[in-house]
């Protein structure tokens, strides 16, 4: 077997598993939408907030805070934001738009289905110190996702109104969490998470550290032309 088979073997494998990916994204979306509509009930909200007495921290810190984020990341995009306790006031090419951000819109739904994946994730032997980073990384992640999906439903809202951005909010919203998911699940396994070894005396053994992230994406960059080469033929 020659270096060429094996690169295409590769690049379908690589190529397979991002076919898969999207698949299970279009196939979740229904129960996604479903469990997030769920918990942005206003009485399931209100119970779960009141029972952890989340609803003034959220709104006192929480929130105002995530407010003056989404304004910064206007700027760049050519829309000015003027920010109040809750509110964002959108001005620029003529048009103004008022976006209210209450502490049920700020995404706290998407962190507890990250908790979710969490319990089945994080089973298997993996050592603590790649859980913690795996942990540390995807609450980052989902924290920036829900500022881009605030900024995307806050643009969507200036230049088409109020009904596509609630449309946006409810379906895309949650596609784009949903992928995050998949992609940082897929990130984990492949380039963060990793497994101890031992040798016979029961101790660490020295072995070879898995690629980082970055490499991994310029393998299948690097794999797609390969596929597409041995489909052809």
């Amino acid at each position: 077997m020659n270096s060429n088979d094996t690169s295409g073997r590769s690049g379908d494998s690589t190529y397979h598993v991002l076919l898969i990916t999207a698949a299970l994204a279009l196939m979740v979306m229904p129960f996604f939408t479903t469990f997030n509509e769920f918990l942005t009930s206003s009485e399931v909200s209100n119970t779960v907030a009141r029972w952890l007495n989340l609803a003034p921290f959220l709104n006192d810190w929480v929130v105002p805070g995530i407010v003056r984020m989404v304004a910064v990341l206007m700027r760049p995009l050519g829309i000015q934001a003027t920010v109040s306790q809750d509110s964002l006031y959108l001005t620029g090419a003529d048009k103004f738009a008022l976006v209210y951000i209450s502490w049920n819109c700020i995404g706290w739904q998407s962190f507890v289905l990250f908790l979710v994946t969490l319990i089945t994730g994080l089973r298997g032997q993996y050592t603590w110190v790649s859980k913690i980073h795996c942990l540390a990384l995807g609450a980052v992640g989902t924290f920036m996702m829900n500022l881009v999906r605030i900024v995307i439903v806050s643009v969507v809202a200036f230049y088409f109104g109020r009904m596509p951005a609630i449309l946006f909010h409810d379906y895309v919203g949650t596609l784009l969490i949903v992928v995050w998911l998949l992609v940082f699940w897929f990130s984990a396994y492949t380039a963060i998470l990793e497994r101890p070894a031992f040798s016979d005396s029961g101790f660490d053994v020295a072995r070879r550290p898995k690629p980082s992230l970055v490499v991994r994406i310029g393998q299948i960059a690097s794999a797609v032309p390969n596929w597409r080469y041995r489909g052809a033929r």
